[in-house]
């Protein structure tokens, strides 16, 4: 916040000596790059409005700021496998008194069951993927070198971003090929009434399992990063294309993994007014 306070220090005498301001309101679509696949890249969309102030130095070059709501957000997905003796290792362990009752061992995963079963064509691995997107909606504040060569506008420099809120979306995609050979029900007891229905309530089982959830809790709260882009314009009308690429990881931790930032691409269009213009005094001239 503190950062935000000296920006606008610096604003505010700019915007009260200026020689002309410009200030309109802002639409756009952020266009944001989130996971690559072998069809091709997958993206989303996010929103962004708010007020854009342009400050002339001359008609060639010129400040631009101001105050948006924008959304961004970062898709990321992690593969685990194993064997899947350990995954009913854990089923095991917590629940000692049934494992003793069917007459099983705790501490499967380290009898080596793979090596020792080795029948062909039987695949005890398992397999868990985890996809999921996070969308964060920020405060954002600009400021942008302006360089304007007849109609087109040419933009460069940072912004800070203030998180105010985030949602996340998750996909478990989990595959246990074995039981898909084996019936669980038909082995323990069958019918679904007997301990095989009351095993496969509690161990883990192929499928897609979807959650969702908000909060800011493992999110870097202040960000920073730089936007770079081109704009027309038709008089009071302006239209911008940027590229806008984070600077620091979007999480407060990374746990070692590699860095991941926010980046996007936006269109949007502003309509400025004209605040008014300063006139010049010139000097008296003495004959």
């Amino acid at each position: 916040m503190w950062k935000i306070i000296i920006i606008l220090t610096f604003l505010i005498p700019l915007i009260g000596f200026s020689q002309k301001i410009s200030l309109g309101p802002e639409i756009g679509v952020n266009i944001i790059p989130i996971e690559h696949s072998q069809i091709g890249q997958e993206y989303h969309l996010g929103y962004h409005f708010g007020g854009h102030l342009k400050y002339h130095f001359s008609n060639k070059f010129k400040l631009s700021t101001g105050i948006f709501l924008t959304q961004k957000k970062k898709g990321y997905s992690s593969k685990t496998t194993g064997s899947v003796f350990t995954l009913f290792n854990d089923f095991l362990n917590d629940f000692g008194g049934l494992g003793g009752g069917l007459g099983l061992p705790v501490g499967l995963d380290s009898l080596g069951l793979d090596s020792t079963l080795n029948i062909p064509g039987l695949n005890t691995d398992f397999t868990e993927t985890t996809r999921g997107i996070t969308s964060e909606l920020f405060i954002e504040i600009p400021i942008l070198a302006n360089y304007k060569y007849k109609n087109v506008n040419f933009y460069l420099g940072p912004y800070v971003g203030i998180l105010i809120s985030a949602n996340r979306k998750e996909e478990v995609i989990t595959d246990i090929p074995i039981l898909d050979v084996i019936d669980l029900d038909a082995l323990l007891g069958g019918g679904g009434n007997g301990l095989g229905g009351l095993a496969s309530s509690f161990l883990p089982s192929s499928g897609t399992k979807t959650s969702s959830s908000s909060g800011t809790t493992s999110l870097r709260k202040l960000y920073m990063g730089f936007n770079a882009g081109i704009g027309y314009e038709m008089n009071n009308l302006h239209f911008n294309l940027m590229y806008s690429h984070g600077l620091l990881d979007y999480r407060n931790s990374n746990d070692g993994l590699n860095t991941e930032t926010l980046k996007l691409v936006r269109l949007s269009m502003v309509y400025f007014f004209d605040l008014g213009k300063k006139e010049k005094e010139s000097s008296a001239r003495f004959k």
